[in-house]
């Protein structure tokens, strides 16, 4: 009998503790744009250091746009995601591409990076600025990914153009855009100068990134459009070879936003092994070499704070 009360013991302290690791271990989900985009690259890069640095199971989850994400995030179906400031705006407040659908349960855990994204054409081309592109085809609709459409609309209108300047070529997101590009069906594509892409398309053919040009009242017009968004100047570096000399493109901060609903406990962990963790980070991709992590609880974003991350930044002196 004494042996049967020992082995049931042991069984019961063993059901017990499957159950609590097993708890402990809950999956994180991650939304992100496709494969391919630096999104994705981003949001595998977070949940591996989540991962390594602690007891959560996060992975990241290539899905589409901010149009279908952020309504999964304020739904509790994905627990996190990737997001773009204007677009997180626009989320919340129900207006651009979410006129009247107002996604109230998003919340930022982090601010990551400033992101970069811009308009690519061959280097052969004698395209050089905005303006050439006028009578071409250009990737447009972005039916998927709507924010890229709002930035291309925001980028032509700060010039005194408009998408119907050039021949649409319509395309669900960027990635198949830049698909359409190196076909040679469209004579550029617009996205970020870090995806994983843009190396794809410059193997195959040389490419280079038009710089645009900021005039007075050119931010007030590209911010009516493009809420958040700002000009920016990428130099060249190694890891984007193609980058030869300084180009100003359209910038915005770049976050990781989670649902409401995500317990105080995860979004805590998650900040705190983010905050500390910029090696780790950097190993995972080189864009986080921008990672600031005195700036990772930007203050006047427009958008709230989940109060685990704050409960982490409180303690570690950041608000």
């Amino acid at each position: 009998m004494r042996m049967l009360r020992n082995i049931l013991g042991v069984l019961a302290a063993l059901i017990t503790g499957f159950v609590a690791a097993s708890a402990t271990a809950q999956p994180v989900s991650i939304g992100a744009l496709p494969q391919g985009s630096l999104s994705y690259s981003i949001a595998s890069a977070v949940a591996k250091v989540i991962a390594d640095k602690t007891d959560l199971k996060t992975r990241a989850i290539g899905i589409g746009g901010g149009n279908i994400y952020h309504p999964q995030v304020h739904q509790g179906k994905l627990d996190m995601s990737t997001a773009a400031l204007p677009d997180t705006i626009f989320a919340l407040t129900g207006k651009g591409p979410y006129e009247g659908r107002k996604h109230a349960n998003l919340r930022v855990l982090a601010r990551l990076l400033e992101f970069q994204t811009g308009f690519m054409v061959r280097k052969d081309s004698n395209i050089r600025s905005l303006a050439d592109l006028k009578g071409k085809p250009f990737p447009s609709g972005f039916t998927s990914q709507k924010l890229v459409g709002v930035l291309v609309r925001a980028a032509f209108a700060a010039e005194g153009m408009s998408p119907s300047d050039v021949v649409g070529v319509p395309v669900p997101n960027f990635v198949r855009g830049t698909d359409q590009f190196v076909a040679g069906k469209t004579v550029g594509s617009y996205l970020a100068p870090g995806s994983g892409i843009v190396r794809k398309a410059n193997a195959k053919f040389k490419i280079r990134f038009i710089s645009l040009t900021e005039k007075p009242g050119s931010l007030k017009i590209l911010r009516s459009i493009a809420p958040g968004a700002y000009y920016t100047t990428v130099r060249p570096t190694k890891r984007m070879p193609y980058i030869t000399e300084p180009v100003k493109m359209i910038g915005f901060d770049y976050l990781l936003q989670v649902g409401a609903k995500v317990s105080n406990e995860v979004a805590y962990k998650s900040a705190k092994a983010l905050h500390q963790n910029k090696k780790a980070l950097v190993a995972a991709h080189g864009v986080f070499r921008g990672f600031k992590p005195k700036l990772i609880a930007k203050q006047g974003l427009g958008v709230e704070y989940h109060p685990g991350a704050i409960k982490y930044y409180k303690e570690a002196g950041l608000l």
